[in-house]
């Protein structure tokens, strides 16, 4: 509305939540003889307020809404845990890392165990610190560079910074991934059908909604960009499904005051200087076509993969479902060491670990 600036709580209004829900139903009536319909969430942020909300609790009987591999703590997979664990305890290397990535379980100990161990490992909320800290130093620093799109232009702007610094001891341990490729492999799994995405705000932000077009075109599947507030999700799930009555499959945007068209084309830049797509590991999806990110050959220097030689012997824990969870297939529940030997004070795997990921959010708020 022109003029109108909505604040946060709005987004929160049950009254205008109560008219999208009537909405939904109105599009999408529950009818035991139509088919029924999957929506999946690709962000960590909007599972958590799916499940904090209870928004499925809300829909209609013929919607499921379940949740993608939008975690990328969760994603990253086991052997970059392994790789960081190894650059602390057998390099001597000081690693700087995000906060939620110190608990992950890795094959023989998680980054808070080898920190206990000796390891010199850091929690730190930018990369920008331990770029400063090596700066200061002649210590080898090795920052964990981990995430999707949203991500990467932080990760690598240090890069850029470090050479213009003249920097010889600061490098960066990349697990950097791509949301289309994913949403693609997501799509061509055999074990799921998803009818409908709600794609991530905070990737889209970056890379723009262009390049969803082609997926909804080659697959015949909706998508709307997503907020994180609870109108956020209801209105892409709005659109969702009032394309699935029609039957079309466009590529749109519900999380307009937050995502523009083209992205941000600084950060786009920035990272085409940097990185080049690969193909990629993901935890749960295994090696998807470009569906990763590397640090391309002029910036080898600041490469840890390059720069160290790393060795390890991964294997995910016995019994552990986050793979399945991760790709939607089943839901945290249905894994059988849920809230059993695993949970946020334990955790077995990633998804229990991260406040983006489904175990996680379920764990707290079913």
């Amino acid at each position: 509305m022109r003029g109108f600036v909505m604040r946060l709580q709005d987004f929160r209004n049950p009254e205008l939540a109560k008219k999208l829900v009537g909405a939904i139903h109105r599009a999408l009536p529950a009818d035991p003889i139509r088919r029924q319909f999957t929506v999946m969430e690709v962000c960590g942020g909007q599972t958590h307020t799916i499940y904090k909300y209870r928004l499925r609790e809300l829909l209609p009987k013929n919607l499921r809404l379940i949740s993608g591999p939008g975690c990328p703590v969760c994603v990253t997979p086991i052997r970059y845990i392994d790789k960081a664990v190894s650059l602390a305890l057998d390099h001597g290397c000081t690693v700087y890392t995000f906060g939620d990535l110190m608990r992950v379980p890795g094959t023989a100990m998680s980054l808070e165990r080898a920190a206990a161990e000796g390891g010199d490992i850091r929690a730190v909320y930018s990369p920008f610190h331990a770029m400063a800290a090596a700066a200061s130093s002649d210590q080898e620093t090795v920052f964990l560079g981990i995430g999707f799109e949203t991500t990467m232009p932080p990760v690598v702007l240090p890069i850029v910074q470090a050479v213009q610094k003249g920097l010889t001891n600061f490098s960066v341990l990349l697990s950097g991934k791509r949301v289309p490729p994913v949403l693609s492999a997501v799509l061509q799994s055999p074990r799921l059908e998803v009818n409908g995405f709600i794609t991530p705000g905070h990737v889209t932000a970056v890379i723009g909604t262009e390049p969803y077009a082609p997926l909804c075109k080659k697959y015949n599947v909706p998508m709307a960009v997503g907020g994180f507030e609870p109108l956020d999700l209801l209105a892409a799930i709005l659109n969702l499904v009032e394309q699935f009555a029609v039957g079309t499959h466009e590529n749109a945007n519900a999380y307009t005051r937050a995502v523009p068209r083209l992205g941000n084309p600084k950060a786009q830049a920035l990272m085409d200087e940097v990185l080049v797509p690969i193909d990629d590991e993901l935890r749960g999806l295994g090696v998807l076509p470009e569906a990763g990110f590397a640090i391309r050959d002029k910036y080898a220097a600041f490469d840890a993969d390059k720069r160290f030689e790393i060795k390890t012997d991964s294997h995910e824990p016995e019994g552990c479902a986050c793979g399945e969870v991760l790709c939607g297939v089943i839901e945290p529940e249905a894994c059988p060491l849920f809230r059993t030997v695993c949970n946020p004070d334990s955790p077995v795997g990633s998804c229990m670990v991260s406040a983006e990921g489904a175990c996680n959010a379920a764990y707290l708020y079913d």
